[in-house]
């Protein structure tokens, strides 16, 4: 299951039309600001929560996490699939709702 294609990130970006281009604008800012320790947001197909760290299963079958971990500040719904993230960066509250 592909959850990043329901996210939104209400402040710049909206998926609600799941136009290609929005998307793109989505995955670029989180590969800036969100790095991924290995790998792209553009491979994710899953992420998750294990042991208070987010984990994102990339479509290789790997399983990385943030290369900023600290970057990751909480979870809504299960952790096996969450509905929502919550991320900082430079003392900005994003939230990814799924």
């Amino acid at each position: 299951m592909n959850n990043l294609s329901h996210a939104q990130l209400t402040e710049s970006f909206s998926l609600a039309d799941r136009l290609s281009t929005d998307t793109e604008k989505l995955l670029a800012f989180l590969d800036a600001h969100f790095a991924l320790s290995e790998g792209s947001h553009r491979n994710v197909s899953q992420y998750r929560v294990y042991f208070g760290r987010l984990l994102a299963h990339l479509s290789t079958g790997q399983c990385v996490g943030l290369k900023n971990p600290s970057a990751f500040l909480d979870y809504g719904g299960d952790r096996e699939c969450p509905s929502l993230i919550s991320l900082s960066h430079e003392r900005k509250l994003i939230e990814l709702h799924f």
